[in-house]
């Protein structure tokens, strides 16, 4: 469970998608219109994503995904993401995030390197540079959001889940992979997820009402992750920027009111010296992953208006 007030959370989950989880179904009937995640053209709400991870956890399993078990995730959309990681979480197999615009080549070398015995995709031409790198990984099943030829539609793992709840998977969270990373390759267990979701969210402060704007190349996987599921978890909304520019994220402030922005260094620096303001004044908090000049920061804060918080 998290704080309303700080966003930190109690030590007593074991897992992060326990917390999420716990928190979403708590929302599910009390923000109930309001979207928890927002991506290219879509948007999830809290009942349908409490609804959905735990039904494809059940269906994963029926499918043969057994706890331990790795699963290649090749998704950009955060509505597919956050599903995807917390299905596979919730059946205690491990979520590898591979970079999502990879080539066939790349992505079959980190598929081996991770382990992957199955991949999570999208649809459209990188899904299909994907599928084709499972003929050169040891990946055994591809499931798909959209229409993949060769794929098992992650719709199919919802609707065949047969009613069954997820099998309760034993986990030991200091011992147990919660998330294995590729570049660099490393693996972190449920207790540093949680430990560096308790960090992240001091330094965010995400609360209930704020809609927060990401673009995921100005983040590390884990912090894209886990902005998402600060967000899911204070019931606030995430929205997914598509596009790299800084023109793109600000486009996004407007179009969806958001209260926080992310932004590395680079887009930083544009916001601060090449992009002009809103036309309509808002106040936007704008949380920055890694370190910049203090003349950028002051530049950034004359411009727009902006506060400008460290994630560190």
């Amino acid at each position: 469970m998290f704080d309303r007030d700080t966003g930190l959370p109690a030590v007593s989950e074991i897992t992060v998608t326990g917390t999420v989880m716990e928190a979403a179904l708590r929302h599910a009937a009390a923000r109930r219109d309001r979207p928890a995640l927002i991506g290219s053209g879509r948007s999830v709400g809290y009942p349908r994503f409490a609804e959905v991870v735990p039904a494809a956890a059940a269906g994963l399993a029926r499918y043969g995904v057994r706890p331990g078990d790795v699963g290649a995730i090749h998704l950009a959309d955060p509505c597919d993401t956050a599903l995807a990681v917390h299905a596979v979480t919730a059946v205690g197999a491990v979520p590898a995030p591979l970079p999502a615009h990879a080539s066939a080549a790349e992505l079959a070398r980190l598929m081996n390197e991770c382990g992957a015995r199955f991949l999570m995709t999208g649809s459209g031409e990188e899904a299909v540079l994907a599928l084709a790198a499972t003929e050169r990984a040891y990946v055994r099943q591809v499931f798909a959001f959209g229409d993949l030829p060769g794929a098992t539609p992650f719709a199919r793992l919802v609707d065949d889940h047969g009613g069954a709840a997820p099998p309760a998977a034993m986990i030991d969270p200091l011992h147990d992979v919660g998330l294995r990373l590729s570049e660099p390759p490393e693996d972190l267990t449920h207790a540093d997820r949680l430990a560096d979701l308790y960090r992240l969210g001091g330094a965010a402060g995400i609360v209930p009402e704020d809609v927060v704007a990401c673009c995921a190349d100005d983040c590390t996987p884990p912090t894209w992750l886990g902005l998402m599921d600060l967000c899911l978890a204070q019931g606030a909304t995430f929205a997914g920027v598509h596009d790299t520019g800084a023109a793109a994220l600000l486009a996004a402030v407007e179009a969806h009111g958001a209260t926080l922005a992310v932004a590395g260094p680079a887009k930083l620096r544009a916001l601060a010296f090449e992009t002009a303001p809103l036309a309509a004044a808002r106040e936007v908090r704008l949380l920055v992953t890694g370190p910049t000049g203090p003349e950028v920061v002051r530049a950034c804060r004359e411009r727009h208006g902006w506060a400008v918080t460290f994630l560190g």
